[in-house]
């Protein structure tokens, strides 16, 4: 009676052993990168490994994508934010952050960065898109869309 029952709980021992995961076995890392800001400053994926970040994907066109990096300026630290340009045939950064920072009325401490082939390589379709990336360097979030400020701090203060 004892071999049964034993080959029983070994058989659901087995059975069971695929449905417990590591969380971080399903997460997608954010792809490495060495990409110009508009001051023709290196960024490098490498430079942000050990804190958070945000990767904001827009375009310099879309006017109705300044509410969501309004509310990242508003509560993403300086140096944690990255803005890119999603639009290959627009590489003007200087210019596109000119513009920003004149219809936000404020200064814009985030570099804005020609990034097509990133934004293709993470499947940016939707704009603004914006990905929440742990210190580790791990896709957290993905949000496409106008998101307002609570919103966005909800995000950012889980990951921070």
């Amino acid at each position: 009676m004892k071999k049964p029952i034993f080959l029983a709980i070994m058989m659901l021992c087995t059975a069971l052993s695929g449905c417990v995961s590591n969380e971080e076995e399903d997460l997608e890392p954010f792809p490495s990168f060495n990409l110009l800001d508009e001051k023709n400053n290196i960024h490098e994926r490498s430079m942000y490994v050990g804190e958070p970040f945000v990767a904001y994907f827009s375009a310099t066109w879309c006017t109705h994508c300044k509410p969501a990096l309004a509310a990242l300026d508003d509560t993403v630290p300086s140096g944690q934010v990255l803005i890119f340009n999603k639009d290959p045939s627009e590489d003007d950064m200087q210019e596109w952050k000119d513009n920003m920072e004149s219809e936000l009325e404020r200064a814009l401490n985030h570099p804005f960065i020609h990034g097509p082939e990133l934004a293709e390589s993470v499947e940016v379709t939707g704009i603004p898109t914006m990905f929440f990336i742990d210190s580790d360097g791990n896709i957290i979030y993905t949000m496409v869309g106008i998101k307002n400020k609570s919103t966005v701090e909800l995000y950012w203060n889980d990951l921070s």
